[in-house]
């Protein structure tokens, strides 16, 4: 996916709160002059405009579900450990 379609795409509650909270960092260093807290507020910006916030949005860390799978065991034979 292009830069412009993930600006333009998952915009949810949580979205707009990480970006807000990361322009009000940003706005609070470049105002008090900070190095360091406009490259950590230009950083949380960043990551909260092009990420979906979650690690598995996109379905990238799920295996997939094979629902052809029809053999299932009729008979399950158990055996028994010793007990104490």
């Amino acid at each position: 996916m292009n830069l412009v379609g993930r600006l333009k795409s998952g915009w949810t509650s949580l979205k707009f709160i990480r970006v807000g909270l990361g322009s009000l960092i940003l706005y609070s260093a470049i105002e008090s002059g900070q190095v360091s807290g406009i490259i950590l507020g230009g950083l949380f910006t960043i990551f909260s405009l092009f990420t979906d916030g979650v690690c598995c949005a996109g379905g990238g860390c799920y295996t997939p579900v094979n629902k052809n799978n029809s053999s299932t065991p009729e008979n399950i034979d158990y055996e028994e450990l010793g007990s104490k």
